[in-house]
């Protein structure tokens, strides 16, 4: 959701990682090394952004989460499609302030732009994100778009509501991506034991 395009998350989050196990003799001694990880990966990710302005924006390709209700996938690839074509700033300081909780200054801190820029994309993107998803002031979002809701959120933060199920969507997704493998191994192994009549 940070950069709209999994390659180069997946990239990021690699190279993240690596950075920590590099430097482990400092990032262990940190109160929260999985915040330095992140932070590195959010790093990346926006040098990344910067250095390829005019790139094609490719194609989010996950599988569906199988517990994943026809509406809850439909919303979440419409969230993703939107999130795609904001800005890629907007996209940054949206996640970044919608879904990590990070206060404007620690946008800033991060991106490197000052606080105010921050605040600026920040009302951009959300006011960018909700004409695209049809939450606009001049319509009727119960009618023009299902946004399902999450805990007991009040109808105001419907886009925060939005963001939150779409998170959860694609870590399901990624989840179940990460067990097919297994899974497929062990059919397998489960195919070959009954062939050849081994329990």
């Amino acid at each position: 959701m940070l950069c709209g395009n999994r390659q180069d998350a997946e990239d990021a989050v690699q190279d993240a990682f690596l950075a920590a196990l590099e430097n482990w003799g400092r990032v262990s001694g940190y109160d929260q090394p999985n915040a330095w990880v992140s932070l590195v990966m959010r790093r990346k990710l926006w040098r990344a952004l910067r250095l390829r302005l005019r790139a094609k924006r490719a194609a989010l390709d996950v599988a569906v989460p199988s517990q994943a209700l026809p509406d809850e996938t439909a919303q979440a690839r419409r969230v993703l499609t939107a999130m795609a074509a904001l800005p890629p700033r907007q996209r940054m300081v949206l996640v970044m302030y919608s879904l990590y909780a990070m206060t404007h200054q620690e946008i800033a801190d991060d991106l490197n732009i000052a606080a105010s820029t921050a605040r600026v994309n920040l009302h951009k993107g959300r006011a960018n994100l909700r004409r695209m998803l049809g939450l606009g002031p001049d319509t009727d979002p119960l009618r023009d778009v299902l946004l399902l809701a999450v805990g007991d959120r009040p109808p105001k933060e419907r886009l925060a509501a939005a963001l939150d199920a779409t998170e959860s969507w694609l870590c399901s997704a990624f989840e179940a991506e990460e067990q097919a493998p297994s899974q497929a191994r062990t059919d397998l192994a489960g195919r070959h034991r009954r062939g050849t009549g081994r329990r």
